[in-house]
């Protein structure tokens, strides 16, 4: 009977790996196809027409996506610290690099969320906690999208006039707060039972999310530094979307790209394509089109943002070529051991 189980359990786990695999080739066919499709879009003739001044405003704009991937290390820190997790920035940093390499450039459905979380567990020895720590962080952005969208149409009410665009948009954030509205409601009133095999992990993982929620409840502030953390983290993405778009000759206004930067972002969570290749412009061909700016431009705006998005992401190379961190035993009653090899956020 034992010999039996066995035999079940290692039939069903080739199967979810063959299923992982071949979602992977395939994310790598659908994004070779797409980056041709793209190619075929524009002419490189536009690059030598940036000028020195274009190539000034792009640095500015790679600033501002360091500035940018270091507000979300604080951001990071403010969820560990509310699961009572030591961590220092330094370390928080790097692995955002590493995180943002993994995610632009692994051709897996894993993403460079579970890289991080993965590694900060290997480093402090609460492995859960990391897990948790991230898909707080997360949520955050799932909630602070949505509203600086929403936010962006109500500061700028000619945003509404946009057409089938303006359906879409708000439609988006709507679903994206529902979805994150259904997400909290189940970790606060999940059912207390114990599951056993390869949903033990799993069950960690939610114990120590909702340990984090509840200290969110019971002090609010912490809550409340960490929506401002998201928030100066978005606005710097937005700062840099809009030197990139004055880099190339976009005409467009912050508030413009305060409703659309994040409705992108929004869109990038689909597991379609490597780096969101194709999403990310097709979005931006669909949103400016009524603004009066050409498809082409909106691709060349899509690839700007992407290239600098992947330059910045060159600095984790390092970090993920030595692989994770030395273990730095962290003493916490709270500790609890995961599988590594527990495929969490896969789907």
């Amino acid at each position: 009977m034992m010999q039996r189980d066995f035999g079940a359990f290692r039939a069903g786990t080739t199967k979810n790996f063959d299923r992982h695999k071949a979602f992977s080739y395939l994310r790598i066919v659908v994004t070779i196809i797409t980056f041709f499709t793209i190619a075929t879009k524009v002419h490189l003739g536009w690059i030598g027409q940036i000028g020195q001044r274009g190539f000034g405003l792009l640095t500015i704009a790679f600033l501002a996506t360091l500035a940018g991937i270091a507000l979300s290390a604080f951001r990071w820190s403010g969820a560990l610290n509310a699961l009572k997790v030591k961590n220092k920035f330094s370390d928080l940093f790097k692995l955002q690099l590493v995180g943002l390499f993994a995610s632009n450039f692994l051709p897996s459905t894993v993403g460079g969320d579970i890289v991080r979380a993965r590694w900060l567990g290997r480093r402090s020895d609460q492995v859960a906690e990391g897990f948790a720590s991230v898909i707080i962080e997360r949520l955050t952005g799932w909630f602070v999208l949505p509203c600086l969208a929403l936010i962006g149409i109500a500061v700028d009410p000619a945003m509404l006039h946009l057409g089938k665009v303006s359906g879409i948009i708000i439609t988006i954030a709507t679903a994206t707060l529902t979805a994150l509205l259904i997400l909290i409601t189940f970790t606060i009133f999940k059912k207390q039972v114990k599951p056993e095999g390869r949903f033990k992990s799993l069950s960690a993982v939610i114990s120590s999310l909702g340990n984090g929620i509840k200290q969110f409840r019971e002090d609010p502030s912490s809550l409340v530094k960490l929506i401002a953390w998201a928030i100066a983290y978005q606005l710097s993405i937005v700062t840099a979307a809009l030197f990139a778009a004055s880099a190339i000759h976009i005409s467009i206004t912050w508030r413009e790209l305060l409703v659309m930067v994040p409705t992108v972002a929004m869109l990038q969570v689909l597991p379609l394509t490597i780096g969101g290749i194709g999403i990310r412009e097709g979005a931006l061909v669909l949103m400016l089109q009524p603004l009066g700016i050409a498809t082409t431009q909106a691709i060349e705006f899509g690839l700007v943002v992407y290239g600098i998005n992947v330059l910045a992401s060159l600095l984790g190379a390092p970090s993920f070529a030595f692989g994770a961190p030395p273990r730095e035993t962290v003493a916490s009653s709270n500790a609890v051991p995961i599988s590594d090899n527990t495929a969490i956020g896969d789907s």
